[in-house]
Formats: C-alpha cells, structure tokens, sequence
C-alpha cells in the first residue's frame, strides 16, 4: 500500500511543478479539483484487495475440529464447514433462502437456525444434520420465530415467537426428546 501512496504523492507533486492543466471531477458527492487521474494499473491492482468474499462466524463444531461459518455462493447465504485453519469450506446447507440465526447442539452434532419464505419474515425454526443435511421444521410454519438456543443438556431449544396472539414476541421451550431422528 505505501507504493500506492508514494506513487500517487508522486504524481500530484509532479503535476503541480510541471503546470498541468487543471482538472475538474464531479462524481456527484465530492468535486475533485486539480487531482490527477489515478492510473488503471493502481485501480487493477488494488481490486485484489477490495473483491473478497465475507464470512460470519456461527459457532464451533462441537463434534469434530473446525467451525461453521455462513458465506454468501449465489442468492443466498449459506452454511458452511471448515475443518482446520486454511482447510476449504464445505457447504453444508443449499437452500433458495438465506439461513439466519444458528446454533449448535451443546454435545451431538445437530444444529438448530432459522429461515423465512420468500421474503415473509416469518422466519421457522429448523433442525438440521450436517451429516446427512437433512432437515426438520421444528415450528409451525406460520409466526414469526428466531434466537433458538439449547437448553446445556440439549433437550429442550428456547426461542421467541409471535404463535400466540400473531404480533407479541414471547419465548417458548421446545422439548427436543421427540426428534431423536432426523430424516
């Protein structure tokens, strides 16, 4: 980056010795006066820096070593799995929605996080083995659900809804003892 500075301080001092003609650049926020032109290859070069792909931390992988992350491949955002550091990701969800809040199970693999349809916000709540990736809506598909969290055995998920009256937020417990399988 210091090149990049030098060069650029290099320019603008050459430019005003040298009795450039005056150049004016409006590009509708900020009006740049006497500023050279930045040179394509500095704009080659720094796309590099700026054209990366973010990811979010989602937790540990409590089975194995690693940790989840979601990351966004097409449309959506999706959940993915690096084994070690350095190691490449392994998606592990591919749905036509984005995942939001996740979770894991404090001593098996399963993870529980949310979803909405179609832009509804009606997020549900979903159990997921990243083995097998299959899923089960654990929610009744109608109110809006979200900040699943698991009980420290892991037998029961907290988590708000709207189920009650359509609108108030209010947290509810979820037994967990009749999803042993996970289709």
């Amino acid at each position: 980056m210091n090149k990049y500075f030098f060069t650029l301080c290099f320019l603008v001092v050459v430019s005003t010795v040298s009795g450039q003609e005056t150049r004016t650049e409006n590009n509708g926020n900020l009006i740049l006066e006497d500023i050279p032109a930045i040179p394509g290859s500095i704009k080659e070069d720094l796309s590099k820096f700026q054209n990366v792909r973010s990811a979010a931390f989602r937790g540990f992988n409590n089975q194995d070593e690693g940790l989840f992350i979601s990351t966004r491949f097409g449309n959506v955002s999706q959940l993915h799995l690096v084994k070690s550091a350095g190691a490449a990701r392994n998606q592990i969800t591919y749905f036509q929605e984005p995942i939001g809040s996740v979770t894991m199970h404090p001593t098996k693999s399963s993870i529980a996080f949310t979803m909405d349809k179609g832009g509804t916000e009606n997020a549900q709540i979903y159990l997921l083995n990243p083995e097998s990736s299959s899923t089960q809506m654990l929610t009744d598909g109608i109110s809006r659900n979200g900040g699943p969290l698991w009980s420290n055995a892991g037998n029961h998920i907290a988590f708000q809804s709207t189920k009650r009256n359509g609108s108030s937020n209010d947290v509810w417990m979820m037994p967990m003892i009749i999803l042993k399988k996970v289709s």
